[in-house]
C-alpha cells in the first residue's frame, strides 16, 4: 500500500493492483484527536472493500466514511462500526428515460420554456470556454450559495480538461448562463453512464435553465447508448431508522434537513432530483467514533466547512 496526495487536502492510499480510497484528516474543538474522513467506497473489487477498510484502521484513531452502499455498511456494521443512513442517491436508465406523463410536467415546462427564450445547449470542452466567462459565472454562481465552493462530497470545478470528463455549456445571446459536468461511470473498463457532478447556473438565467442542460446531455448519452444518469446524493432525504440510527438522531436530521438551508440546500437539492423520478438507493454513514463525532465529520456533506491538516 502507498500513499500519494492528488486532489488538494486529499489523501489517498493506493492498493496496487486493488485499488484505491481517499481521505481528509480533520480536528475541530469537540474532536481535537485526528479523524480520517473517507470518501464512499474504495474503489476496489466488493469483496475487497472490508479488508481494506480493515488495514487503515491502525494508522487513525477514528474512522469515519461518507457515502457508502448498504453493502460496505452491512459488511462494516458487523464489524463494530456505528451506521447511519446519511441520504439518497438518484439514478436513472438513460435508454428508457421518457418526459411523458404527469410526473415529468415540470421538466418539459422548464425545457420548453428556456428553449423558447432562445437558449442553446452544446457540449464543449472545459478547455474550449473562455476561463473568464467561466469565473464570472461561477462567482455569480457562488454568491447566490453563501460565497464559498464546496469540497469533499462535492468537489471543486477542475481547471484543466480531465479524462472522460464532459461538460455541457447553455447560451442565451450569445451570453454564458449555466453548464452542467459530468464523470464517468465505469464498468470493467468501459464508461456506462456519467455521474452529474457540476452544476453552475447563473442568478439571472431563465428559469428551467439547469433540466434543460441536463436533458440535452441525457439525449447526448442516449445516442451514444450510455445506460446510467446518477443525479448524486440528496443528503437528510429519505432518512429512517435502522442500524444505529435511532428515533432521536432521526429526529434531529429531520430538524436540520427543514431549518439548515444555511448550511445547505437540502430540500431544493431533494425536490429537483425528485422531478425526474428516478429510482433511489439508501446510502450511509460508517463510523468507528461516538456519535457526536460522526455527526460532525458526515456534516461535510451537509456544506460545512473542514479544515485538512497534514
Amino acid at each position: 500500500m502507498s500513499y500519494s496526495t492528488l486532489q488538494p487536502g486529499m489523501n489517498y492510499a493506493i492498493w496496487d493492483s486493488i485499488g484505491y480510497t481517499a481521505w481528509v484528516n480533520i480536528k475541530n474543538l469537540f474532536s481535537p484527536t485526528s479523524h480520517a474522513v473517507i470518501l464512499t467506497n474504495p474503489v476496489a473489487p466488493r469483496a475487497l472493500q472490508g479488508a481494506l477498510i480493515d488495514s487503515l484502521q491502525k494508522f487513525f484513531k477514528k474512522l469515519t466514511l461518507l457515502q457508502i452502499d448498504e453493502h460496505l455498511a452491512e459488511t462494516l456494521y458487523g464489524r463494530g462500526y456505528k451506521i447511519y443512513q446519511l441520504g439518497i442517491e438518484t439514478e436513472f436508465d438513460i435508454q428508457s428515460f421518457s418526459l411523458a406523463g404527469r410526473a415529468k410536467a415540470s421538466l418539459r415546462q422548464w425545457r420548453n420554456k428556456s428553449l423558447k427564450a432562445g437558449v442553446e445547449i452544446e457540449e464543449h470542452k472545459l478547455s474550449e470556454i473562455d476561463k473568464k466567462e467561466i469565473n464570472d459565472l461561477c462567482q455569480d454562481w457562488l454568491q447566490h450559495k453563501g460565497g464559498k465552493e464546496l469540497s469533499f462530497l462535492t468537489r471543486p470545478l477542475p481547471d484543466k480538461d480531465e479524462i472522460d470528463g464532459r461538460f455541457f455549456w447553455a447560451r442565451q445571446h450569445g451570453k454564458l448562463i449555466g453548464f452542467a459536468g459530468f464523470d464517468p461511470i465505469y464498468s470493467e473498463g468501459d464508461i456506462i453512464g456519467y455521474y452529474h457532478n457540476f452544476d453552475r447556473i447563473r442568478s439571472s438565467a431563465v428559469s428551467g435553465t439547469s433540466a434543460a442542460t441536463v436533458l440535452a446531455a441525457v439525449e447526448k448519452f442516449r445516442a451514444e447508448n450510455k445506460k446510467i444518469l446518477s443525479l448524486g446524493l440528496s443528503p437528510l432525504t429519505g432518512i429512517r431508522t435502522g442500524y444505529n440510527l435511532n428515533k432521536p438522531l432521526k429526529t434531529i436530521a429531520e430538524i436540520i434537513f427543514k431549518h439548515g438551508e444555511k448550511l445547505y440546500p437540502f430540500k431544493g437539492n431533494a425536490q429537483h432530483k425528485s422531478k425526474y423520478s428516478g429510482k433511489t438507493k439508501k446510502v450511509f454513514v460508517a463510523s468507528s467514533a461516538k456519535w457526536y463525532d460522526t455527526m460532525i465529520a458526515a456534516s461535510c456533506a451537509c456544506g460545512l466547512q473542514i479544515k485538512p491538516y497534514n
